[in-house]
């Protein structure tokens, strides 16, 4: 089975926020693509359609039908990932997620937030699809297996402001999902868990085998 893995990076960074998990994940022997999107001011619509042209495109050039695509996203990069597959037209492409302390039901911080800064969501357009995320369900297509990695140890300021386990910036109920594959709670930091070699074997063992942790 050939494999090729895409980064998803999250809100107000870039591509270089994932280059330790693309250099890990390409040591291993996988081909990852680390892709780069406008996740600070404009709308969400805009990386909608640059992350479904991209996956039209695989499909298109597929020429290997024993490849498989995984996708992974860090934080925000779970919301991206999670609007774009609702098209039609992608259904089938995608075999695998990997959803690492993804905000993917709601964002606590966000609320909180927008008591004090009400326009937060005007400034940053992208976090104002959180308005249409708290009345949908999540779902995403049953074809696909999806992990869930997720950081429980809080740290900062905004930590305080979130429930008993955070990993300073994302919720776990808002990080958590039914229905899927497998989720691992990793007691580790929003900043680091994404840098981490230990998250790149977890990812490794999640594709090969189903799981995060062998026995």
């Amino acid at each position: 089975m050939f494999y090729r893995i895409v980064l998803i990076h999250g809100f107000f960074k870039t591509y270089k926020d994932m280059k330790n998990l693309e250099e890990y994940l390409t040591n291993m022997g996988y081909q990852v693509d680390n892709l780069n999107f406008p996740l600070t001011f404009p709308k969400l619509e805009i990386s909608v359609e640059l992350l479904k042209n991209y996956l039209l495109d695989i499909k298109s050039k597929k020429l290997n039908e024993s490849e498989e695509i995984v996708l992974i996203g860090a934080g925000f990069g779970g919301v991206l990932i999670r609007e774009t597959l609702k098209d039609s037209q992608l259904k089938g492409i995608v075999d695998k997620i990997i959803l690492i302390s993804s905000p993917i039901n709601d964002s606590k911080l966000l609320r909180r937030l927008k008591r004090i800064f009400v326009f937060i969501d005007f400034i940053f357009q992208p976090l104002s699809i959180y308005q249409k995320i708290r009345k949908d369900k999540v779902s995403f297509d049953k074809n696909i297996e999806v992990g869930l990695l997720i950081g429980t140890e809080t740290e900062g300021f905004f930590g305080s402001w979130l429930g008993e386990f955070n990993d300073g910036l994302v919720d776990l109920k808002d990080a958590d999902l039914k229905d899927i594959k497998d989720k691992v709670l990793i007691p580790i930091t929003h900043k680091e868990i994404h840098r981490k070699i230990g998250t790149a074997r977890y990812i490794n063992n999640f594709i090969a085998k189903g799981k995060f942790k062998l026995e």
